[in-house]
């Protein structure tokens, strides 16, 4: 609470200068006892992944906090999949959650889950205001870190299926491990010269000519997380 003196002008009510007490009570959010603060089960994801994420803001004070809002900026490649808040809103790529005023030790919670569509370290920042004046009252930040979930590390890009054992098969490595999955090869006029789900690196080349094909190769995931490669590769028949 603050205390402020304010004199009166002289009048016929009053007969002399008068002093009147006006009170004000300042929220607590304005006296920094508001604290702010962000949970996540892990510190690392997976590209293509969901993270979900808490944050609470708590009163420490005895007195009441006034409204305010959490400010929740979605960094690039970092996209919005549901908020537990009740009429959160979405602008400018920021999540904003109104607080509603908390008496003294009370808190308030609620939980994010965002997609990770990228690599690299993610900085994630979260800003606490209060909500008429939109004065920044805390700010916290946390990093995550996003890693690439590409299963497939290395590509063929010739195979030599002339009968004598030796590499006449069209074989991705590591792709044994992921047998959900599609392999479509075109020819360079774009004509699909073959196709298979399930795909289990037995393809010889279905006595197609010597030259360069173009394949797409799609892996499903757990969790929806879908994976696409793209590359040619070469048949050679003769060496």
């Amino acid at each position: 609470m603050e205390l402020f003196f304010s004199p009166l002008p002289k009048s016929r009510k009053w007969g002399a200068a008068a002093v009147v007490l006006l009170l004000f009570f300042t929220p607590a959010a304005l006296g920094g006892e508001v604290e702010l603060s962000f949970t996540s089960d892990r510190a690392e994801v997976r590209q293509g992944e969901e993270l979900t994420y808490s944050v609470s803001v708590h009163n420490r004070d005895a007195e009441a906090a006034g409204s305010m809002r959490v400010v929740d900026p979605l960094p690039k490649g970092v996209a919005l999949v549901a908020c537990s808040a009740a009429g959160h809103t979405l602008r400018s790529r920021s999540l904003i959650v109104r607080v509603p005023p908390l008496a003294g030790g009370e808190s308030f919670s609620f939980d994010v889950t965002v997609r990770v569509d990228r690599t690299g370290g993610i900085i994630k920042t979260l800003h606490l205001q209060e909500e008429e004046s939109g004065a920044t009252l805390k700010t916290l930040q946390r990093k995550i870190n996003a890693i690439s979930n590409n299963v497939l590390t290395s590509k063929v890009n010739m195979f030599t299926p002339n009968g004598d054992g030796v590499n006449d098969y069209f074989e991705i490595p590591g792709l044994l491990s992921y047998p959900n999955n599609e392999l479509l090869v075109f020819n360079r006029y774009s004509d699909k010269v073959y196709q298979k789900c399930g795909y289990a690196n037995d393809w010889d080349g279905s006595n197609l000519p010597q030259g360069n094909y173009y394949y797409f190769l799609t892996i499903y995931l757990d969790n929806n997380v879908v994976q696409k490669y793209s590359g040619f590769v070469a048949i050679k028949r003769e060496l």
